[in-house]
């Protein structure tokens, strides 16, 4: 699975976790400079903590999931020891969305 692979690379001391966590840093700041961020939902707690019953959805950005197989590929290629994570994560934003 691709998570599992991704935090398994994350795991690890050394160049290729810190490879990764750059990338991982990286896709977030400029995906979001892009848009490119994937919209998803939350519950306004403070709404729901006031007594609201049906309390608003609060639109966030975040991750987008078809990067973590993309972000399993390099890691399982060995690209976390032959690019940095700034190569890694251009390439991941350069690709056509899933």
């Amino acid at each position: 699975m691709a998570t599992d692979l991704v935090l398994r690379c994350l795991s690890f001391l050394g160049p290729e976790s810190t490879a990764m966590a750059d990338a991982i840093c990286r896709l977030v700041v400029h995906g979001a400079e892009l848009g490119e961020l994937e919209r998803y939902y939350i519950v306004d707690v403070e709404a729901r903590a006031r007594g609201v019953v049906d309390a608003p959805l609060l639109e966030r950005r975040g991750f987008r999931r078809e990067w973590l197989p993309r972000l399993a590929r390099a890691a399982d290629t060995g690209a976390m020891s032959r690019m940095t994570g700034k190569q890694i994560a251009d390439r991941i934003l350069q690709a056509p969305a899933d």
